[in-house]
This record gives C-alpha cells, sequence and structure tokens, in this order.
C-alpha cells in the first residue's frame, strides 16, 4: 500500500515560497472561510514555505475587484500575524483569458504580481487569439506568466517552445507529478521539467488537505530525482522570490 503521509518537516530547513494558491477566503473555490485559510497556512509554514503568494481566480463567477480582495488580503494578514503563522503573504490572481483582459487591468479589476500575471487558459478548447493576448500584455511591460501549462492537453510539444520563445514563463503544479491531474498531465510535467521550460512551481491548493500538503515529502523526492537538487531548489525559491523582490522593488 503506497504511503501517503508525509512528516511535515522540512528536515534541510532550506526554504520553499508558493507562487500559486487559492488560500484568500471566501473569494473563489478555494478556502471558503478564514479558518480554513489559516489552516493552509499553517500547513504551509510546517512544510517550510517562508513566503505564499495567494492567487484567487478571476474568472466567471469569481471577480472580485481589487478592494474587495485588498481588504480580505489585509484582514488574512492581520489575523495570521496575531495566530503566530510565520509566512509572509503576497497578493496577485489567477485570470483566465479573455478579450478583455487589458481592459480589466485598466480597472483596476485584476491583480498582478509587480509586473507578473498570472494567465490560465481553456482546459478543453484552444484559444486563437493566445498570441494577441500576449502581444498586449507584454506591449504593457507586463510579463505573462501561464499557470500549469502541463494540464491543457491540446497544446502540442511546438506550442509549448513557440511561447517559451515569446518570453512566457511557465509556473508547473506540483502534484501533476504524481498524476493528481491524470497520466497525460504527469508526462507533459516530466517533458517541460527535463526541457527545462519551466520557470517555477505551485501548489494551485485549494484546501489544507489537498495531496499537495498530504504528499510533500514524496513529490519532492520526485521533482529532484527528475532535474536534481540544484534546479528543484531554483524553481522552488529561487527564481519566485526574485519576482517577489521585483514586485516589492516596484512598490517602493
Amino acid at each position: 500500500m503506497e504511503d501517503i503521509t508525509t512528516h511535515h518537516t522540512n528536515m534541510n530547513n532550506e526554504p520553499y515560497i508558493d507562487i500559486h494558491c487559492h488560500a484568500l477566503y471566501g473569494i473563489d473555490d478555494g478556502a471558503p472561510d478564514i479558518e480554513e485559510s489559516l489552516r493552509m497556512l499553517k500547513e504551509f509554514e510546517k512544510l517550510g514555505f517562508k513566503k505564499v503568494v495567494l492567487t484567487p481566480h478571476y474568472k466567471n463567477a469569481f471577480h472580485a475587484n481589487n478592494k474587495i480582495k485588498r481588504s480580505l488580503f489585509d484582514n488574512l494578514v492581520k489575523v495570521a500575524k496575531e495566530k503566530g503563522i510565520n509566512v509572509e503573504l503576497y497578493l496577485a490572481n489567477e485570470v483566465r483569458i479573455s478579450g478583455d483582459i487589458v481592459e480589466l487591468l485598466k480597472k483596476d479589476e485584476i491583480t498582478l504580481l509587480g509586473n507578473n500575471l498570472f494567465l490560465e487558459l481553456p482546459f478543453t478548447n484552444s484559444i486563437v487569439n493566445l498570441s494577441n493576448v500576449i502581444y498586449e500584455l507584454q506591449e504593457m511591460d507586463i510579463n505573462v506568466i501561464i499557470v500549469h501549462p502541463e494540464r491543457y492537453l491540446y497544446l502540442k510539444k511546438e506550442d509549448y517552445e513557440k511561447l517559451i520563445e515569446k518570453d512566457v514563463m511557465f509556473q508547473v503544479n506540483y502534484e501533476s507529478i504524481i498524476g493528481t491531474y491524470g497520466r497525460e498531465s504527469k508526462k507533459r510535467v516530466k517533458y517541460l521539467l527535463k526541457n527545462n521550460m519551466v520557470t517555477m512551481i505551485g501548489s494551485d491548493s485549494h484546501k489544507h488537505d489537498a495531496a499537495f500538503f498530504l504528499k510533500f515529502d514524496k513529490i519532492k523526492k520526485k521533482l529532484i530525482k527528475l532535474v536534481g537538487e540544484y534546479k528543484f531548489r531554483e524553481l522552488t525559491y529561487e527564481n519566485i522570490n526574485s519576482l517577489i523582490e521585483e514586485a516589492e522593488e516596484k512598490e517602493k
């Protein structure tokens, strides 16, 4: 029987940063309330995550504007600090691609991490004007990070290559390596990692008992076996920390 437990400790004391999660409460299909947000943050802390970027969905029914998001975020930061949770929090959005992204940015509806936008594509059908959207965003000096590209099964190898050529960054999910999203996504994440096409890895966690938290040791072991210790640290800390530091510099 497969062991799904974890030590819930970071044995090497090396920090991690999560770039993609749904721990901001009451705003999408992630944490429904602040209690669940706090449970998730405690799990991150146990695993050795020092910083977490909260990326609530902006799509369909989930379209809270920046004022609402900031209010919830500020409250979560305050309560987490009061509870002694030692994790630094940052706010962004996972934005479903649409033709009005530029307009949403101008209206202050969606949140960037510095100059970085986390872009989600549809899961079942390709986007004809993807290149146009990326071009428009880059013209505004916005860097595009496509989240979990391994889950868009209509993308071909040449599609990934073309996106990389356009300076698009890829953020894959930790759980893909253990097959949470199916065999094909697992195969694709291995391909992207082996071919050095990934910029960062994120949890995409929606609750405190997600497989990411329960199986982190197993996930980490598989990733290190695939890319090596140095690359693993780059994808789970260094590259993400650089984005956060640039965002902090921009806000000064």
